[in-house]
């Protein structure tokens, strides 16, 4: 009787130890999940009088809702006056030959500026030094 009652006993101590690691995992693996942030990826490219610079492409990671300047502020080196891009890592405009920074937004030309534009995961941006030809 003494074996089977020690035997029990070790059989659900186990049993207790089992469940307390299963839970200790499951807990572990849950917080590790809502401690990562998931991050979206934006691919910049960036070019001179048709030519790309210096690492363009750039690929930039960003968290929903952000806007396009910000994360360019925080990745590259921007210049930006009232909201407008002056200089994308060193390269000026050129207002004496009216060459401004434009850009596009997954192959359209963007109706926002780079403040208001929200990015989305994949987003495709393309940033040209050129001449504008207003309408």
């Amino acid at each position: 009787m003494k074996k089977f009652a020690l035997l029990a006993l070790t059989a659900l101590a186990l049993t207790g130890c089992a469940t307390n690691n299963q839970s200790a995992t499951e807990s572990s693996s849950s917080s590790a999940s809502s401690s990562q942030v998931m991050e979206s990826k934006v691919t910049v490219s960036v070019t001179q009088d048709g030519k790309a610079i210096e690492n363009s492409p750039f690929e930039l990671s960003f968290k929903e809702g952000d806007k396009l300047l910000d994360v360019m502020k925080k990745q590259m080196d921007i210049k930006e006056e009232n909201g407008l891009v002056t200089s994308i890592n060193g390269i000026e405009q050129k207002p004496d030959e009216q060459k401004y920074w434009l850009f596009d937004v997954n192959g359209k030309m963007s109706d926002k500026g780079a403040q208001d534009v929200e990015l989305k995961d994949g987003d495709t941006i393309d940033w040209k030094l050129e001449a504008y030809q207003g309408e």
